[in-house]
């Protein structure tokens, strides 16, 4: 069964998301499909994760018993896999190789154990003396990363664990750190619970990044990251996506929340995305795909920069329909437009201080992709 493309403007959701480079902003609109294996009630299944190649993997209750399978998602097909003898399989991540890796039970018993399928061998791999293991991401290095035990993340890598924790923020206590996925380059993510909250991190070598650096006053996760340090995660008001979060990196003292743009599934009010891959194709529970429709980089000027008069403007778009126009405004004003998807020019623009600086592209069927800044002009 193939799943079905929506076709109405309502299953669209268009990111503002700024810092796809130090200085590039990108707007990227997404259109929604949802993942149900075939035969299950609507919403039960998971889609854990996504490779470069857009094959995803994840879980479904067997709707006569109840019984977790995993399966695999390639192009419209589904394919159910389970590890041998297991009483429940559950499919979490999968590299571009198609290594998947995950969790299964046995009959008569409630204890998970990690696997890896490679060739299509099953292979257990277990944190040594946890009563639990689960694996939740692999890279292409083979590199995995897992939770035993009381949500204790883990890097398998070589045939040797490392147990991680994140660093303790201020005077809260690190009780826990979880990890949720592991991109090619070898940056992982997770949530750490300080105090009574949960805060989502990335890491990226021996640099560990909070989704919050300077607040503890939300619960939030970072649940996916792909070779572009794109993020995905939900925070108490919903799933978001930022862009390129390695891009405004500096002192720990300084670092700035990463800009973030909140989801809008059209098929589930209450949906947490679980893994983004390089093409920016998003998965997330309850089952679902958000695939981009049409994107926008402006590389200048860059958000909240000083500029002088004339302006340089550089932006281009594309998507899977043709581009028909670019359009700059500033202050609510329509300055400029040129037909097709790249924009480059010198604009006079008003002087001023924070002003709203606009560049949005439209395509043949009407959907725009906005960008949104604030400059200050001299």
């Amino acid at each position: 069964m193939k799943i079905r493309f929506l076709s109405t403007l309502a299953a669209i959701c268009t990111l503002f998301v700024a810092g796809a480079s130090a200085q590039t902003s990108t707007a990227v609109v997404y259109r929604y499909t949802a993942i149900s294996y075939p035969g299950t009630v609507a919403q039960e299944t998971s889609a854990n994760g996504i490779n470069n190649s857009n094959v995803i993997v994840g879980s479904y209750p067997d709707p006569t018993t109840g019984v977790g399978h995993a399966f695999e998602y390639i192009n419209g097909k589904y394919t159910t896999f389970d590890f041998p003898g297991a009483s429940g399989t559950f499919a979490m991540g999968i590299n571009d190789y198609g290594d998947v890796v995950g969790s299964y039970t046995l009959p008569n018993s409630s204890n998970s154990h990690g696997f890896l399928r490679h060739n299509g061998a099953f292979t257990t791999i277990d944190y040594p003396g946890a009563s639990d293991t689960a694996l939740v991401g692999i890279n292409n290095a083979g590199t995995i990363v897992g939770n035993e035990d009381s949500n204790n993340g883990f890097i398998y890598k070589n045939g040797t664990f490392t147990l991680y924790s994140a660093p303790t923020r201020g005077t809260l206590p690190n009780y826990f750190s979880t990890l949720f996925g592991i991109n090619n380059p070898g940056q992982f993510v997770g949530e750490e619970q300080s105090g009574d909250y949960l805060q989502g991190f990335w890491v990226t070598g021996n640099d560990a990044d909070f989704l919050e650096p300077n607040t503890y006053f939300a619960n939030n996760n970072v649940t996916g990251i792909n070779g572009r340090s794109d993020i995905v995660g939900c925070l108490n008001s919903g799933p978001y996506v930022a862009f390129a979060v390695e891009s405004s990196e500096s002192s720990e003292s300084t670092e700035k929340f990463p800009t973030l743009q909140m989801l809008s599934n059209p098929l589930a009010s209450q949906s947490c995305p679980s893994g983004i891959n390089y093409s920016r194709v998003i998965v997330g529970n309850p089952g679902f795909m958000a695939a981009p429709v049409l994107t926008l980089n402006v590389t200048s000027p860059a958000n909240h920069v000083k500029v002088s008069n004339p302006v340089h403007v550089v932006a281009n778009a594309s998507g899977v329909n043709p581009i028909s126009q670019m359009q700059v405004w500033a202050n609510f004003k329509e300055v400029y437009h040129v037909s097709g998807g790249s924009l480059n020019t010198y604009l006079n623009l008003p002087a001023g201080s924070n002003e709203r600086f606009v560049v949005q592209a439209i395509d043949s069927k009407g959907v725009i992709a906005k960008v949104v800044e604030s400059i200050t002009v001299n």
